[in-house]
């Protein structure tokens, strides 16, 4: 794994599977939880890329994050006194300005960029597709109950790529606005499914459930051969 700084951010990327020709780029956006994440998720994809089933890729992420400020699109006073400060605008710069750039001239890639995220960071892949049109993006178990979500991607729909997946137990919540991301995740599908290559995938358990191995399936099938 080759680590560095950008704009006073820690950078990191690693190449999973061997390839002699440019590889597609997998950024992950989950700030300071990437290491165990990684890890189980290499575990997991190394055995299908020698198998041939998924092609070898560069993964990438960075940090420190926070979460309810770099994560979310837009101001947002939620339940509880929780703030969403609304500034993933700058984390898709600093993507798209600062690290692609650096990575295009370290590594060997193809041109294919692919966010993939959790929870907020699942909103903010889908929210970078949108915005920036990349290849396409993964949204495990994305906030997609985020207000005026629907409404932006209605104005907003994007191409490339799109994986979908919810936990059968994520909306049986008490909060008033997470317990709507069933119905969002549901209506955010049927928004794009004429402009981009989209699947939903219902996962078992709740929001919690095997976090790095939804991520994995995401990428798989984003990569699949």
């Amino acid at each position: 794994m080759m680590k560095f700084a950008l704009n006073e951010k820690y950078c990191w990327a690693d190449q999973l599977g061997s390839s002699d020709q440019p590889v597609p780029l997998v950024i992950l956006l989950s700030g300071d939880d990437y290491v165990q994440q990684l890890s189980e998720i290499s575990e997991m994809l190394l055995p299908l890329i020698e198998a041939g089933e998924c092609r070898p890729f560069l993964i990438t992420g960075f940090g420190p994050i926070d979460w309810n400020r770099d994560f979310t699109p837009w101001y947002l006073e939620g339940t509880g006194g929780r703030i969403f400060a609304g500034k993933a605008d700058e984390t898709l710069d600093f993507m798209k300005d600062t690290l692609l750039p650096a990575l295009q001239s370290l590594y060997s890639l193809n041109g294919e960029v692919y966010p993939v995220g959790y929870s907020l960071g699942g909103l903010t892949a889908f929210y970078a597709q949108c915005r920036l049109g990349f290849t396409g993006c993964g949204s495990c178990s994305g906030s997609l109950w985020f207000p005026g979500w629907l409404e932006f991607l209605q104005e907003h729909k994007p191409s490339g790529k799109i994986y979908l997946s919810l936990g059968g137990k994520e909306e049986k919540t008490k909060d008033p606005l997470m317990r709507e991301v069933g119905i969002a995740t549901q209506k955010s599908k049927e928004l794009i499914v004429k402009s981009a290559k989209v699947t939903y995938v219902k996962e078992p358990g709740g929001h919690f459930r095997e976090i790095p191995q939804r991520i994995g399936r995401a990428i798989l099938w984003l990569l699949k051969v």
